[in-house]
């Protein structure tokens, strides 16, 4: 594949909170760029290697060995003076990373989910409120994880791709053109979008990601076996695609129309993201050669497409269904298996429109108004 060749721009200073695979790209990426980077992790054993190698190796669509700044497990420390704060970490630490960075912030820095999955704004928002954060800080979130990429070994990431196109937006909106100038010094593949509703219910790994572990997990257990199996050649099935994930898509798309807010269901995300077309969508995932690189997990809780996506993407997109009438049953199908095959309330512990500020008696137009005009977290 063509190779994305990296300039030097400068200037901004960055925060990349998570040192998964995620993590390491964007921090990796945005060092080649020529920003200065601190990495944080709560866990020394993804910090080590890159300490101990001095930097970050990438291949792929990204090529380059980047130098990190700073290597810490002091999230004051890497948090204090940056212009910008990428939390590349799964939904489920949102709330508690919030809670951290909410006495350590300062005015005038930005925060952006990377991704959000659906209502990760919405919840952060309700965590500095919690903390009292009074800091004026830029909160946004974007509709999906810029890079494909997978570990290759200690402080060593395959690009498979980096996104053609990715929409964001800040909590509130009024907020978004602020951000877009920030990320935009970084990232010329961010594009403004609506509100972070258009962001959160659009959300494509609520499609991609929860069905196939919880269906096919006799796949997983060959893969755990040794076979060598790709996540989406083969975990995703044509079966389970057509008679769930593409339901699952019908339903949220329906809920951002009935919000008002753009729709852009799985086969024409994958066309912005990646330029591939098809037919249906478990044709769209079959062609896509940036995918050919995933493998399979070994276990139905790898990857955190279930303990991470269910609560955190099913879960807000069903609670958001109910408050504009439309109903959510694949979806809502797929949350109770998860609940009864694992044992555990994803209803109760989920994003709920409690845990999002809402309640049960909140219309449409109210939480339009909030994500559009705030007021930010730090007022009133």
């Amino acid at each position: 594949m063509a190779k994305r060749a990296t300039k030097a721009k400068g200037g901004l200073r960055v925060t990349v909170v998570g040192a998964g695979h995620g993590g390491l790209a964007t921090a990796g990426h945005i060092s080649l760029k020529g920003h200065s980077v601190r990495i944080f992790s709560f866990f020394g054993k993804e910090l080590a290697p890159v300490a101990e190698k001095g930097g970050i190796r990438l291949e792929g669509d990204v090529e380059g060995v980047a130098k990190i700044d700073k290597v810490t497990s002091s999230i004051d420390e890497a948090v204090s003076g940056a212009d910008l704060v990428l939390v590349n970490m799964p939904a489920l630490a949102h709330k508690n990373v919030a809670s951290l960075l909410a006495g350590c912030l300062e005015d005038g820095q930005t925060l952006l989910l990377t991704p959000g999955r659906t209502g990760g704004a919405l919840e952060v928002y309700q965590t500095f409120r919690r903390f009292q954060c009074k800091k004026k800080v830029t909160l946004a979130e974007c509709q999906t994880f810029l890079y494909a990429t997978e570990s290759r070994g200690p402080a060593h990431v395959e690009v498979m791709k980096v996104k053609n196109r990715v929409r964001a937006a800040a909590l509130p909106a009024t907020d978004t053109a602020t951000f877009m100038e920030l990320i935009g010094q970084i990232y010329p593949e961010y594009a403004p979008c609506t509100n972070v509703l258009e962001t959160s219910i659009n959300n494509v790994g609520a499609v991609v990601h929860p069905a196939p572990m919880l269906l096919n997990s006799g796949l997983l257990e060959r893969a755990a076996k040794g076979e060598d199996l790709r996540y989406y050649r083969d975990i995703i099935t044509k079966f389970v695609c057509e008679n769930v994930m593409e339901k699952i898509d019908r339903e949220k798309s329906d809920v951002a129309r009935a919000f008002g807010v753009p729709v852009l269901d799985a086969r024409g995300w994958y066309k912005e993201c990646y330029d591939v077309e098809g037919d249906s969508l478990y044709e769209v995932l079959q062609k896509n050669r940036y995918y050919l690189g995933f493998s399979a997990p070994k276990h139905v809780l790898g990857y955190h497409h279930v303990l991470d996506e269910i609560p955190n993407s099913l879960v807000p997109i069903s609670a958001f269904g109910a408050v504009v009438g439309v109903p959510t049953p694949m979806t809502d199908a797929l949350v109770g298996l998860a609940c009864a095959s694992l044992g555990h309330d994803f209803w109760a512990e989920g994003r709920t429109l409690d845990r999002l500020g809402f309640d049960d008696r909140t219309s449409a137009d109210e939480i339009l108004e909030f994500v559009n005009a705030g007021p930010r977290f730090w007022e009133g």
